[in-house]
């Protein structure tokens, strides 16, 4: 029953209301009649009231003041307003307020009983939204914590089996869909709804602004067919959600790999950089990964140039990188962006690791809220800057002697180097020499350059076909095997385990 309360100040006008409609036929509850607007006021602070019938003019406050009030405490609260004579400044501020109907004394029966089943025909619209909004915050919480594994398995089979959800499907795979208007509620709302009416899908939106698609199928094949004609729905159906990329994960056999299908959606979606848009990405479509890194490595290493030189054109460097990923489309989601730029912050901070005491988390934690392109590059360059100017800044203070051995081994760094090499070409005692590296730069000398010469291996398994022990012999490491001991305890990974995870 949705509550009523009563306003005016003659006893006989809401006995009379109370008397005219039968208010229970309609879903109403008359739950308290007052006097004046003060009393009907308190009355609403502490009880929930779905509708407010009050006379204009009464003692304390007048009726339009009560409502007025009472939406403060109560947004979807509705009124109908009373009066004894029809005046035109009332029924404005009315109208602009929001009251349902102005009805004059005496009350028409047949227009009070219209107005009472438009009333009850909203609230039942409204409250239908809000359960609808309920159901699917608590659906999208449960799949989002299953995708992440931060759920077990027993609590994801009983909450989605409250959703209509089956988890004895033969196959299920996750696909990101981003799309250039997501920002668009009324759209993403809509597009939510059509997909999961008509491909038997489960939606959810991402903190990464992504629509996540869950399907099922019954073979592999099917879901690659469903996702295509997916993408087929959306390029001719929905041209208000703009372009878009559509990124399958592989199908899996079981929702407990839900998680490993998103993982690998996520990954693919690296690839709108060099696809064309309102498309589906997957593992079918043919990506040549060697090129692309390299063009990023390119990319990526004339940035840190520029920083090392105090360059005045770090921004342009940033420009070339950005235009990179936007070669082949003019949209391109942020959270693609996102995770392109987070990877060139970590490619710096690696390369540029004898900066003291300067924190690169920052700028991450910064662009994990970042909505849109302009943000991110915003991020990216005040950080470089910041980072040429803590460079300028240590330079200064840093001995003649420990800039000149860092410059030598950033271009030396295949050669054999210690502190006893590099003692006898700069002509200086070596255990001196190892103190003043280790309070200038915060590490050991042996540290340093191991760690050096791993992210310089990195770099070359990825972007080369190289064998694991040629590469070891390039970055300096003379013993192969010392090489992958080295790679497995610092990277946590062999060099072949490394190179195939991306």
């Amino acid at each position: 029953m949705y509550k009523v309360l009563l306003a005016d100040d003659e006893p006989l006008i809401t006995r009379g209301l109370g008397a005219l409609i039968d208010w229970e036929d309609y879903g109403f509850e008359i739950k308290h009649i007052s006097e004046d607007g003060e009393d009907a006021l308190a009355f609403i602070r502490e009880n929930p009231i779905d509708l407010i019938v009050t006379d204009i003019i009464m003692p304390k406050r007048t009726g339009l003041s009560l409502f007025e009030e009472a939406k403060k405490i109560r947004p979807q609260i509705k009124c109908i307003v009373l009066s004894g004579y029809e005046e035109f400044d009332y029924v404005k501020k009315g109208m602009i307020l929001g009251i349902e109907n102005y009805l004059v004394k005496p009350v028409d029966e047949d227009e009070l009983l219209k107005t009472v089943q438009t009333v009850s025909e909203k609230l039942a619209a409204a409250r239908e939204a809000t359960e609808d909004v309920a159901f699917h915050t608590l659906k999208d919480n449960t799949l989002w914590r299953l995708l992440n594994g931060e759920i077990n398995k027993n609590e994801w089979e009983q909450r989605l089996s409250l959703y209509g959800m089956s988890s004895l499907r033969p196959f299920y795979n996750v696909s990101t869909l981003e799309f250039a208007n997501i920002a668009d509620t009324e759209i993403s709302v809509e597009l939510r709804k059509n997909i999961e009416n008509d491909f038997s899908a489960h939606c959810l939106l991402s903190p990464d602004q992504e629509l996540l698609i869950i399907l099922d199928g019954k073979a592999p094949a099917d879901l690659y067919q469903t996702n295509q004609e997916l993408a087929h729905y959306l390029h001719e159906n929905c041209p208000e959600i703009g372009t878009f990329y559509l990124s399958m994960g592989d199908p899996v056999d079981s929702m407990e790999g839900l998680g490993e299908s998103y993982f690998q959606a996520r990954e693919y979606s690296l690839y709108q950089i060099c696809l064309e848009p309102n498309t589906v990405i997957s593992s079918q479509v043919h990506v040549d990964r060697q090129t692309l890194l390299k063009n990023q490595q390119t990319y990526k290493a004339d940035i840190v140039k520029r920083i090392l030189d105090s360059d005045e054109k770090v921004e342009e460097g940033i420009e070339q990188f950005f235009q990179t990923l936007t070669q082949h489309t003019k949209f391109l989601a942020p959270a693609v962006a996102r995770k392109y730029t987070i990877d060139l912050i970590a490619y710096i901070h690696h390369s540029i690791q004898d900066v003291k005491h300067y924190n690169h988390t920052a700028a991450i934690e910064k662009l994990v809220y970042a909505t849109d392109l302009q943000q991110i590059k915003s991020i990216l360059l005040d950080y470089c800057q910041e980072l040429v100017a803590a460079i300028e800044n240590q330079q200064d203070s840093r001995s003649p002697i420990v800039q000149n051995v860092l410059d030598y081994m950033h271009a030396n760094y295949n050669e054999e180097l210690s502190l006893k090499t590099l003692s006898q070409r700069f002509h200086i005692n070596p255990i001196y020499l190892g103190q003043l590296f280790q309070k200038e730069i915060g590490v050991v000398f042996s540290e340093y350059i191991n760690h050096f010469r791993l992210e310089k291996a990195k770099e070359l398994l990825k972007t080369t076909h190289l064998r694991a022990g040629e590469i070891g012999k390039m970055v300096g490491y003379s013993d192969t095997a010392y090489f992958y001991k080295q790679f497995k305890k610092h990277i946590g990974a062999t060099p072949t385990e490394w190179r195939n995870l991306g």
